[in-house]
């Protein structure tokens, strides 16, 4: 008799074991989310660094096309210079995309054949060029040549003088004009450029004044 009247407080077969499956799975849910939080942040930072160097290449690409668009307008300036006499101001920026310190503009004269028919048309044994090279961290290693149509023979003065039957004259303490030797290499700056060569030259001397900043 008592054993009958206490069998409704038996708890049926089974409840008592779904419970504890139940919080297993729990824990095991709850353990697993540090390890998914921690995989959709790698796969966020991912992303955002693939997107950043997309943005990276392109700003690079854009600083390209403005650098050599501003060597064009440099070598056509220089050209009119030596062949036409006529004087021109330049402006040695490019693009103002790269550090002045990565960036180096040199008018060099080529002596291989090959060279001077890549960049000139023509295979001639010496030919003249514009050459503009960055190296900076900013983008990858950029080396541009534009071909001047000058003769190999040009001058570029690179020393000033104050005496009548000089060709260029020293202005840096009465016009601010500093004369830079650009062949070697043409420091950042604005110039102007004077051709004073003389009807018996058999070449062109140019003088290349920087305005002081």
């Amino acid at each position: 008799m008592l054993g009958g009247l206490f069998s409704f407080a038996r708890k049926p077969r089974g409840c008592d074991r779904g419970l504890p499956r139940k919080l297993a799975l729990g824990r095991g849910g709850q353990e697993s989310a540090p390890f998914e939080l921690l995989i959709a942040v790698i796969v966020m930072g991912f992303v955002i660094f693939v997107g950043m160097r997309a943005m990276s290449q392109l700003n690079c690409q854009k600083c390209v096309g403005e650098t050599e668009a501003k060597l064009e307008e440099l070598k056509t300036k220089i050209e009119i210079v030596v062949t036409q006499k006529s004087p021109q101001t330049i402006s040695f920026y490019t693009s103002g995309c790269f550090s002045s310190e990565d960036e180096m503009l040199i008018i060099k004269d080529e002596t291989e054949p090959q060279v001077c028919a890549a960049y000139c048309g023509s295979a001639k044994n010496i030919c003249t060029v514009l050459k503009y090279v960055y190296n900076g961290k900013n983008c990858d290693q950029i080396s541009m040549i534009k071909c001047l149509n000058i003769s190999p023979e040009t001058v570029f003065a690179t020393e000033s003088c104050s005496d009548e039957s000089c060709r260029c004259k020293d202005r840096e303490e009465s016009e601010g004009l500093e004369l830079v030797g650009i062949r070697d290499e043409m420091p950042h700056g604005h110039y102007l450029l004077l051709n004073k060569s003389r009807v018996t030259d058999t070449f062109p001397t140019v003088c290349a004044y920087r305005y002081a900043d």
